[in-house]
This record gives structure tokens, sequence and C-alpha cells, in this order.
């Protein structure tokens, strides 16, 4: 009996601990301002300038963008904005970054040449409007990579950072990160507010393709 009890105790650690490690790795934090840390189960929802969450314990959270270090939460998320730099009209990440991978496909727009690259373009253009501080955006970045291969020939991609050029984001009135505005001819036709899945992307470019 005292066997049985020793075995379904450990039993029982073995799986927390492992619950543990599971929860962890979903783990965001965000860093305010005044230093405290606001710990996220998995990566937040930025909506109309304010981060929207879910805490460890389950209860949904908000806290208004302008009280969050963006700094210091990138680095504590190993967000590094600084792998992100324009080369000859691409977007690319750092050759020395873990996280680089090909995004030759993908086309860096900005308020200066969006009119020339994508209202003029007789190919369908897709945007994302992104920000390096978006946890959403970072995870969506695997599903923009396979849209862009399975489409090519047929749709351009392009990502706009809403940070470095919100003249775009304004004349659209875009208030989410992610969000995909599909263009056809000069006119969006299509819109996706927020992370999704690849099929949805997929199923939004057939209809208007």
């Amino acid at each position: 009996m005292r066997r049985l009890a020793i075995f379904l105790l450990t039993v029982a650690a073995i799986m927390v601990f492992a619950a543990t490690r599971v929860q962890g790795a979903d783990t965001w934090k965000l860093v305010l301002k005044t230093g405290r840390v606001v710990e996220c189960d998995g990566a937040p929802l930025i909506v109309d300038g304010v981060y929207t969450f879910r805490q460890k314990d389950g209860t949904p959270g908000s806290i208004p963008a302008e009280e969050i270090d963006r700094e210091k939460t990138d680095r504590a998320n190993d967000v590094d904005r600084r792998q992100w730099r324009p080369s000859g009209g691409l977007v690319t990440r750092d050759p020395g970054s873990p996280a680089a991978r090909p995004t030759s496909d993908i086309i860096s727009l900005h308020d200066a040449d969006f009119e020339e690259q994508v209202i003029e373009s007789p190919t369908p253009v897709m945007v994302e409007f992104w920000a390096s501080w978006c946890g959403w955006c970072k995870r969506f970045e695997p599903t923009m990579q396979a849209i862009a291969s399975e489409f090519a020939g047929r749709v351009r991609m392009g990502r706009l950072n809403i940070d470095s050029d919100p003249g775009v984001k304004q004349r659209y009135d875009v208030h989410h990160t992610p969000t995909l505005l599909l263009f056809k001819q000069g006119r969006v036709v299509g819109t996706i507010h927020g992370f999704v899945e690849k099929a949805e992307v997929a199923q939004m470019l057939r209809e208007h393709l």
C-alpha cells in the first residue's frame, strides 16, 4: 500500500513538472515602464493601442500600449527588432539570427513606395500590417512564407511596419496587428484582422484571384 502511494505521488509530480514545462514554453512577458512584469499565457494581441491577453491563471487582461516598455519586452521574449533590416527592397533577417529563414518572396513596403508597389501593381498584392513588438506577427511569419510559396506568380506578398511607416496604416484605418489587406487593381477586396491559420488566408486569396 505504501509503495502504491509513493508510486502515485511520483507520477503526479512528473505530470505537474511536465505541465509546468509546457506552460512555461508559451509564457509571454510584458515589461511595463514601471518595471512590473506581467506574464501572459501566450503572446498578446494588440487592438486599438491596447495589449489584450490571457494571464497565467486564465483570467483576461489588458494594458494600454503606452505603458509597455517595448525594448525590455522585446528582450524578455527574444524579439530583436534590430534583426530586421531592408535589403534591396526585401525584408530579410540578420543571417546570424537563430530565427533566420528566407523571405525573398516578401516585399518590404513603405509609405513612400506604397502607391507604386501596391496600388499601381497589375498583380494582386496582399499586405500584412505588422510591428516588431507584436507577438502574433512573429507567429504569423511561417504562414506568410507558406502563402508566398503557394501563390507565387499569382499574388505578391508585402509587409508594412506600422511604426516606421504609419501613413498607410492611417489611410486604411488599420487598428490591429497583424492585419491583412488584399489589393486588386488598386482596391481592397479582402481583409483579415488578427492571427489566423493558413487555410483562412488561402481561402480569401482563392475567392479573389
